[in-house]
Formats: C-alpha cells, sequence, structure tokens
C-alpha cells in the first residue's frame, strides 16, 4: 500500500449499515423493541472494533474521525434509548455517563431543524409557534453549555466529533433564520434580548449555587480522603510489618489491628456529623453512599490482614527451617559462581568477545521495533541540512532466508530469528529552481542470524569485517548514500575509533557515504564528527530511554556490585520492574565507567567491579 492510499469505502459503507440505520431513525430509536436495539448494539459494537482494527484498510484523518463519529454516535442514542425506557443495559451504562447521555437528548431536541428550511423555520416565526420560540429561547445557552461539553477531555474525542458535526449541522440553517427574522421583525429582537437576559440571570445564580457547594463538598472530600490515607497508611504499615514479623510480635499486630478498627470509627463518626449538617439531599446520599463503601472496603481490608495473621503464625516455622536449609544452598552456589567469574575475568585482558548476551526472541524485538520506528520516521517532509526533502519510497525487505532451518526449529522458535531487515527510502529535495539533491537511507540491522538458529542467543559485538560489505554496497550507489547499521550486540572498539577518524572521512564521506552505528543495547550512537548529513540525520535516528527509569536501574546495580562485586542480569531483570531494554543499558553505560560486562559460561551474563577477586 501507498503512503497516502485510502482504505475500502465499500468495506466502510457496508460496517457503517447498522449504525446508519440508527442515525436515521435518531431518538425515535426509543421506539424500536428492546431486542431490536440490544442486537443493533452488538452489530454496531463487532462492526466497530473490526474497523479499528483496520478489516478496511487505512483512511484520511478526517475521514477516519469521521466514520469514527457514526459508530460512536448511533451507540450513544441506542445508550439514550435504553435510559429514557428505563431499561437495564449493562454495556451502555458502562460506555456512557450520565452527562454524555444528557448531551444527547439536549442536542436531538433540535433535530426538529432536519426537515425544516430556512424558510419553513422564518414562517414558523412569524407564526410564533411555541415550540420553535422556546428551542430558540434557549438555543445560546445551548450552545454555550455544549462548546463547554466538547472543550472536556473526559469526553470521548469521537463522541464529541458526533455532537459538533451533528450541531454545526443544525446552527447553520437557524442561523441563517435569525439573522433574517432579527431584520425583520422588532419582536423578534426583543425576544432574543429577553431571552439572552434570562438566560444570564440563570447562569449567575446557577454559578453561585454551584460554586458554594462545590466549596462544602470539597471540604468534606478532603476529610474523606484524610480518613482513607491515613487508613491506607496504616494497612500498608502493618501489611509490611506482617511480613518481617516473628512468633513474638504477632500479638503485637493484632492489638494495632484492634486500635486500627476503634480510629476508624471515631473518625466515621466525625464525617457522618458533617453529613448530617448538610442540606443538599442528593449530595448527601452520595457521601454517605461513598462512607459506606469506605466502611465495606476497611472490612474487607481489616478481615484479610486478620486472616493473614493466623496464616503467619502457622508458616514462621516451616519458613524458618527452609530459610536455614536455603541458606547452606545459596552459600555453595554462591561460592561456584565467583570461581566460575573470577576465571573469566582472567581471561578478559583486551579482549571484547563474550562481552553482550542478547536472546534469540530478545534480537527479534530488537530488529521489529528497530524497522517500526524508522518506517515512522519516513513520511511526508524531512527538514535536513536547511533544506526540504520529501520522502519518495519507502522500503522494507529481509536479508537473511531462515526457512532453512524450518526442519530443525519449531515454528515459534523460528520466527524469533532474526532476518537482517533492511530499511530503504528515497529522498528528493523540494525547490522550486536548480539541480534537486537525492539521497538514499539505507537502515540496516546487522546480527548473526545463524547463531541465534544454532545457539539461541549471541554474545559478540560486531566485527569490522562483517561492517566492510554494506560499506562497499553503499560506495557503488550514484547519489549519496546515509547507512545506518544497527546491531543488537553492539561493535567493537576499533570500528569505533576507525569511523571517528579522518582516514574514514576522506575514503568514505568524500565519496558519498555517510555512516551511522547505533547500539541498540546502549541507545548510543557513533558517527564520524565531520561528517554534516550523519550530523543531521543523527537526531531523527537515535534511540530515545527513559532517564529516570535508566537511573534506577543503575542506582540498583551499583548498590549490589558495592557489597557483593557482582551481578547477574537475569536477577536484575527478575528483582526490578523496568523493561529489560532500560536494565541492558544501565548495565553498558556502567562497563564504560571501569565495569565489567561479561558472558560468563554456566552462569550467564553479569556485571563486575574491578575489585572482585581482590577481597
Amino acid at each position: 500500500m501507498g503512503l497516502f492510499e485510502e482504505g475500502d469505502a465499500n468495506c466502510v459503507k457496508a460496517l457503517l449499515r447498522p449504525a446508519e440505520r440508527v442515525l436515521r431513525l435518531g431518538t425515535d430509536v426509543w421506539r424500536e423493541s428492546y431486542g431490536t436495539r440490544a442486537d443493533l448494539w452488538g452489530r454496531i459494537v463487532e462492526a466497530y472494533n473490526r474497523y479499528q482494527e483496520g478489516e478496511c484498510g487505512d483512511f484520511l484523518r478526517d475521514l477516519d474521525r469521521r466514520f469514527r463519529a457514526k459508530f460512536e454516535g448511533a451507540l450513544a442514542l441506542l445508550a439514550w434509548s435504553f435510559e429514557r425506557n428505563g431499561e437495564d443495559f449493562e454495556p451502555a451504562k458502562k460506555r456512557f455517563t450520565p452527562e454524555e447521555l444528557t448531551a444527547i437528548e439536549r442536542l436531538f431536541r433540535y433535530n426538529v431543524f432536519e426537515i425544516y428550511s430556512k424558510d419553513d423555520i422564518m414562517k414558523l416565526i412569524m407564526h410564533r409557534d411555541n415550540e420553535v420560540l422556546s428551542l430558540l429561547r434557549e438555543y445560546y445557552s445551548f450552545d454555550r453549555w455544549l462548546q463547554e461539553f466538547l472543550q472536556s477531555p473526559r469526553h470521548g474525542l469521537a463522541l464529541r466529533d458526533f455532537l459538533k458535526s451533528t450541531w454545526d449541522s443544525y446552527k447553520e440553517k437557524i442561523n441563517l433564520a435569525i439573522a433574517e427574522a432579527t431584520a425583520r421583525f422588532d419582536w423578534f429582537r426583543d425576544f432574543l434580548e429577553e431571552a439572552k437576559k434570562e438566560t444570564e440571570a440563570v447562569e449567575r445564580i446557577y454559578r453561585k449555587k454551584l460554586d458554594e457547594k462545590e466549596k462544602e463538598v470539597e471540604k468534606l472530600r478532603k476529610a474523606m480522603e484524610l480518613i482513607r490515607e491515613r487508613w491506607y497508611e496504616e494497612i500498608e504499615k502493618a501489611k509490611a510489618e506482617i511480613e518481617s514479623a516473628k512468633r513474638e510480635e504477632i500479638e503485637a499486630l493484632r492489638r494495632k489491628n484492634e486500635e486500627l478498627r476503634r480510629r476508624f470509627e471515631e473518625e466515621k463518626a466525625k464525617l457522618i456529623e458533617e453529613i448530617a449538617r448538610m442540606k443538599d439531599e442528593e449530595m448527601k446520599a452520595r457521601l454517605e453512599e461513598e462512607l459506606r463503601k469506605a466502611e465495606e472496603r476497611m472490612k474487607a481490608e481489616v478481615r484479610a490482614l486478620e486472616e493473614k495473621l493466623r496464616r503467619r503464625e502457622l508458616e514462621l516455622r516451616q519458613r524458618e527451617m527452609e530459610l536455614r536449609r536455603r541458606e547452606l544452598e545459596l552459600s555453595k552456589a554462591e561460592e561456584e559462581v565467583r570461581k566460575r567469574i573470577e576465571e573469566a575475568m582472567k581471561m578478559v585482558e583486551k579482549a571484547e568477545k563474550g562481552s553482550r548476551f542478547i536472546r534469540s526472541d530478545e534480537a527479534r524485538i530488537m530488529e521489529m521495533n528497530f524497522a517500526g520506528r524508522i518506517r515512522s520516521k519516513l513520511s511526508g517532509e524531512l527538514k535536513l541540512l536547511g533544506k526540504t526533502f520529501k520522502v519518495e519510497s519507502v522500503e522494507e525487505r529481509e536479508t537473511f532466508d531462515r526457512s532453512r532451518y524450518a526442519g530443525k526449529l519449531d515454528e515459534v522458535a523460528l520466527k524469533n530469528v532474526p532476518t537482517n531487515v533492511v530499511v530503504e527510502a528515497t529522498l528528493k529535495e523540494k525547490k522550486l529552481l536548480g539541480r534537486k539533491e537525492s539521497l538514499t537511507l539505507r537502515a540496516v540491522y546487522l546480527s548473526r542470524p545463524e547463531r541465534y538458529a544454532e545457539y539461541g542467543f549471541d554474545t559478540d559485538p560486531v566485527e569490522l569485517a562483517e561492517l566492510n560489505a554494506l560499506l562497499d554496497d553503499a560506495r557503488k550507489a550514484k547519489e549519496r548514500t546515509v547507512l545506518l547499521v544497527a546491531s543488537p550486540t553492539g561493535f567493537e572498539k576499533r570500528i569505533l575509533s576507525y569511523v571517528a577518524s579522518d582516514d574514514f572521512h576522506r575514503n568514505f564521506v568524500a565519496d558519498r557515504v555517510s555512516l551511522l552505528l547505533l547500539d541498540l543495547g546502549s541507545g548510543e550512537m557513533i558517527h564520524n564528527p565531520n561528517d554534516p548529513y550523519a550530523k543531521a540525520f543523527a537526531p531523527l535516528l537515535r534511540l530515545e530511554f527513559d532517564e529516570e527509569l535508566l537511573e534506577k536501574a543503575r542506582r540498583f546495580l551499583l548498590n549490589r556490585l558495592a557489597y557483593k562485586h557482582y551481578v547477574r542480569f537475569d536477577e536484575a531483570i527478575s528483582e526490578l520492574d523496568l523493561p529489560v531494554e532500560i536494565v541492558r543499558k544501565a548495565f553498558l553505560s556502567l562497563g564504560k565507567e571501569g565495569y565489567v560486562a561479561k558472558y560468563v559460561e554456566g552462569v550467564g551474563y553479569v556485571l563486575v567491579s574491578k575489585e572482585f577477586g581482590g577481597e
């Protein structure tokens, strides 16, 4: 599919058919039987899901929003019909709020203007039709109310699109009729002015009452939140104490539990007194219901706490025995691990092999993320080197045929072998006069699929010999080629030194080849500092990491290294609730600060401090 190709219009038309039926009925849909409306709801939801999953292809944004608005509008009308008829239809209650159904009801009071032309409306105004004048009296106040509704992010965008487009279609006729009627009838101008004053007066009174009520409610809510916060703080504290408690602490925790219950009852009594002083019955009922639910949650927490205390008493003795046994086992295993790491550290010297550890499934997901991210960057126009380039084509292809391993690997394992994908884009300079510059961006994922297929992992950085073939291909192009090479295991140090050298600039940059190296593990990007093309493309193509999460991972690793002098990658993954790529980048960043990242046979991927073995 091309970059700007539209989806299948006939497909969308078929999916929209049940929604269009509801939209044509409007609020008259309530007259249909419950079974018919429930069936329509199910058909529309199914069609909407199929559309969102891309069954009909991709559409321009305006068309896509229009289609989504129709689906959402039809569902909102059905939800309103269930509410209007007093029918208990749970899916509708979960999807739409009471305020959203009110918006539907108020909007469709104006659907009379669907069947009237501007001249029809003028005749009704001239004859002072009560229904039309009543709607026009509320017209401006409703318009303001709806605009506020449409600006609220609490409501779904598709529903707001539906309400806006429907209201705009009504307003066009109404505004034309009002403008003409105002010019022709003095009494109508007075009528609108009077309606405006009434609306403003009502709004002032309403705002004042609303402000007072909000202050009162906010005060009570703060009191309730304070109770909740105190309660949950105590609960969490008690839970933490339970986890580390010994048998002699159990009785003290039980007494604390009773004290929690007593204090909650006291706080609850105070809040009940506050509620009793309220005059607003509806708000009082809502707060009483919230208090009841809070009490139920408190009691459930207390019961759970008591049950946990009982179980804790029984578990403690068994855990003490188990801990003694595990301490002996861990001590033996720890000693074996330390011996293996010491042997590996003696062999490190200047060798780089084994400095990474990437599993096959990790390498494959890195490849898919890399290709997807590059494709997402290459659309429309790009601003580079003070010029504007249009992306004329984007092609993605696989350069490794993994089918040769079809008989050796099962289907899942085969699909997790990387294919060394290449994403290639043609860029053309946009300008009216003069020669237009052409560029080729070739983004290459460079891994060793054979190793992943045979062993399930790779531990070695990319070597210079593996990079040379890609550079030779790039030099054969007639126009400048920007070559981005991404590796899951990084690059050996001599590659990095060579790319940054003057020799590389003379031999390749001057010969229309710009090279960027992207280490997918550390996120580091390397290019020749004197290459303007590489500099221009680097911000567009580099990886982005969450610095706050990265710092959290680094702190964990440094703390573990401070007393243990090594930490295993699998251990860090299991103890840190962080993405694998964040932990890997933390490993590699510390590897550049004097620590050693190394794959050790029988132990796994580890980060080791320089002091290891010298304690």
